[in-house]
């Protein structure tokens, strides 16, 4: 069973360091620019320096709002033409040309933030369960049978590093809290990890003594 428990915490271990290594970076040290950039600005950069969702929404209305009126009177011309002609009428809509490109960017944006912060929603959620099945697996394998102990304990810390896995795109401060959130959790859980490795006496010589 030692070479078993060794095993685990070795793989665990390097899972987590790996992760919150990946999250560092993408925080502190990721190049986010593009030399593509300056074509695509301003709209990029109203979307990056928003702060909440709110901001962006307000960013969003007066654009559809022009939208929505375009599609109107495309949609009027569209229905005035003769049948011979209706056919060469323009698309409704085309993202490359505004206002529909920049609607069309609001509306990923505000999409992305919205997943986002599920996703955060999800990370905090499903963390806590995995502590959850932690802190029970270390009472079992203490208290009452090592094999049912083990088997929560390693459900805990899989759900540690499924769900503070790293997350690869994006373009908000939604997700800039999102990595954060992970970077934390990793650490915590790096701890927990420690703790579990010092409780069990995984790396000691004689078995931990049975209450």
């Amino acid at each position: 069973m030692k070479g078993l428990e060794k095993t685990i915490v070795i793989l665990a271990f390097l899972a987590l360091l790996s992760q919150a290594i990946r999250h560092a970076y993408m925080l502190w040290f990721e190049s986010r620019e593009s030399v593509l950039d300056k074509y695509e600005k301003p709209r990029k950069g109203e979307i990056e320096a928003a702060k909440s969702l709110d901001e962006l929404l307000q960013r969003y209305e007066p654009i559809r709002k022009q939208v929505d009126q375009l599609r109107e009177e495309r949609a009027k011309a569209g229905s005035t033409t003769d049948e011979g002609t209706r056919g060469k009428t323009p698309p409704l809509e085309d993202t490359q040309i505004e206002p529909f490109k920049s609607e069309h960017e609001l509306r990923q944006a505000i999409n992305e933030w919205e997943e986002k912060a599920n996703e955060i929603h999800e990370l905090r959620f499903f963390w806590i369960v995995g502590l959850v099945f932690l802190i029970l697996g270390m009472v079992i394998y203490r208290k009452l049978n090592r094999w049912l102990g083990l088997t929560l304990i390693i459900a805990g810390l899989s759900e540690f590093i499924y769900w503070t896995s790293p997350s690869f795109f994006g373009g908000t401060h939604e997700f800039d809290r999102l990595l954060w959130n992970k970077l934390l959790l990793t650490l915590l859980s790096l701890v927990l990890l420690l703790l579990v490795m010092w409780f069990n006496r995984v790396f000691a010589d004689q078995e931990p003594p049975k209450a």
